[in-house]
């Protein structure tokens, strides 16, 4: 197909490109459905890691409610330094979690979008192709 011949071309010739181009066309649907794929796949892996940090944030935010409650009824100033410093870990620690979900529905998004822009280009390509094809 890369070769330039001034002659004209033949039915055969137009079969074959017709062909090389369905063929190119095939393949560029099955990467199409292979980033469909990878597209819902990493869509659930979002879902379950967003209702993973949820459910910390809750349990965590009741942990944090019951160790206010328990500070309120700390009589020493040291207890209450005590209980406090393990207050302020579990927040700290919840503050990490939170971040890295973040930074992991961040890297997520930003690689779902570069998927989504290669899908859009496989289609516009696609697109062309047919109607190169549908030219007389």
């Amino acid at each position: 197909m890369d070769a330039h011949y001034d002659e004209p071309a033949t039915k055969r010739d137009l079969d074959q490109v017709k062909q090389e181009l369905t063929e190119r066309i095939d393949a560029n649907g099955k990467k199409i459905d292979a980033n469909s794929a990878k597209i819902d796949a990493n869509g659930k892996k979002i879902d379950q890691v967003e209702h993973r940090l949820t459910a910390r944030l809750d349990k965590l935010t009741d942990y944090a409610v019951e160790n206010r409650e328990r500070v309120g009824k700390m009589l020493t100033e040291e207890k209450f330094k005590v209980y406090f410093s393990e207050l302020m870990n579990n927040i700290d620690g919840l503050a990490k979690v939170v971040s890295r979900g973040e930074q992991e529905r961040t890297a997520m998004n930003a690689r779902l979008g570069r998927v989504e822009e290669d899908v859009d280009k496989n289609k516009s390509d696609i697109t062309k192709i047919k109607v190169k094809l549908a030219m007389p």
